[in-house]
């Protein structure tokens, strides 16, 4: 029981969430091109262009690579990131008081989760990923099966035209290839209730 008790409070508020645009715009740089560091790695770009909706927001959604946080993307803003040649789960997900509520995840109660899929990087290619909870990205600028609800893969095309009026969130991080899934937090949580239960005959 006390193990379950020191799992709650991590489980709920894992993953804490960053202001959003309500509270002031992006400080960061205004965009630049990204030179990869080497070879080996798939570049990818996910941006967000300015909107009253996203300008309303007070708490930035944050994306999700293979259930760990790896930034929020707040109005007008952009993160730039490295990738390992793997497959990927991205997924986008809307905070609530300061937690992306990761404990309900794959569950019912999910009611963070505003968009999923996988990205198959590979080694020397460069992906764009257009934010945009107003609408689609305009005609022909979408690619084929390449993301899911207000997050989509983009032509580049399309988003070297978008991508110079935001500015960077962040630093550009390097994201490494898991070699399996990371549990979820929650897994563990729900597997020490199960565990609390049978010690007390329930």
């Amino acid at each position: 029981m006390r193990r379950l008790l020191q799992l709650l409070p991590i489980v709920l508020l894992a993953a804490c969430s960053t202001p959003g645009a309500f509270f002031g715009t992006v400080k960061g740089d205004a965009f630049a091109p990204h030179v990869l560091s080497d070879e080996n790695h798939a570049l990818v770009y996910l941006y967000r262009l300015r909107s009253d909706w996203a300008d309303q927001e007070l708490e930035a959604p944050g994306l999700f690579l293979d259930n760990q946080l790896i930034g929020s993307l707040p109005s007008n803003g952009y993160l730039v990131l490295e990738f390992d040649a793997a497959s990927y789960k991205l997924e986008m997900r809307r905070p609530l008081a300061g937690s992306f509520w990761t404990l309900l995840a794959d569950g019912p109660f999910d009611f963070t989760l505003i968009a999923s899929f996988t990205l198959d990087a590979a080694v020397g290619a460069t992906y764009y990923l257009r934010y945009d909870e107003d609408g689609p990205p305009p005609m022909g600028g979408a690619l084929e099966g390449g993301g899911d609800g207000p997050l989509q893969l983009v032509t580049a095309e399309l988003a070297q035209a978008e991508l110079g009026a935001t500015r960077q969130v962040q630093p550009m991080a390097r994201i490494a290839a898991s070699k399996q899934e990371p549990e979820r937090p929650q897994r563990g949580f729900w597997r020490a209730i199960g565990e609390a239960l049978d010690k007390v005959g329930i």
